[in-house]
């Protein structure tokens, strides 16, 4: 779980094969507090991938461990490690203020034509006629009454003392 602000989110690329993720906290516990390591794996093989994500307190300890870890070589492996960037999330309205190629425009909408009104009466008589008549349901609603669940004998003794006196 990344925290919300990514502020001490890290990207590290270019990780040995096989590295565990132990090793990756390991790595940057002298820069601050790792709060989570992982290495990335492949979902279908679960294949560790040579890459991983590592979130430190602080983004002080993150800057620090960026500029030290850097370039740094691990088992023969020249590291990459630089500030997590999210992907940017498009705008709600859709229209983005870099420059879009241009797309053929969609072509209108045709509606049909407007269909012929009847008036209210005219359709409720045409109903009438092709229903037969149905008389609604009486109403019981009002006549509910609420009477208290009766419980029948208990099939257990309880048993009754009196409570040992404090001295």
């Amino acid at each position: 779980m990344w925290v919300r602000n990514n502020k001490g989110n890290v990207f590290v690329g270019n990780l040995p094969p096989d590295f565990p993720d132990e090793r990756l906290a390991e790595t940057f516990d002298p820069f601050g507090i790792v709060l989570t390591a992982a290495v990335a794996r492949d979902p279908s093989t679960g294949a560790r991938l040579r890459y991983g994500f590592v979130d430190i307190a602080t983004e002080r300890a993150a800057t620090q461990a960026i500029a030290a870890l850097d370039g740094s070589e691990i088992d023969g492996c020249k590291l990459n490690v630089k500030a997590r960037e999210r992907a940017k999330k498009p705008p709600a309205n859709g229209v983005s203020h870099a420059a879009a190629p241009s797309r053929p425009m969609p072509a209108p909408v045709v509606e049909p034509p407007p269909r012929q009104l009847r008036s209210q009466s005219a359709q409720s008589q045409l109903a009438r006629e092709g229903m037969p008549e149905i008389e609604p349901p009486p109403r019981t609603d009002f006549e509910i009454v609420r009477r208290p669940i009766r419980r029948g004998t208990p099939t257990f003794q309880v048993e009754r003392r009196s409570l040992p006196r404090r001295v």
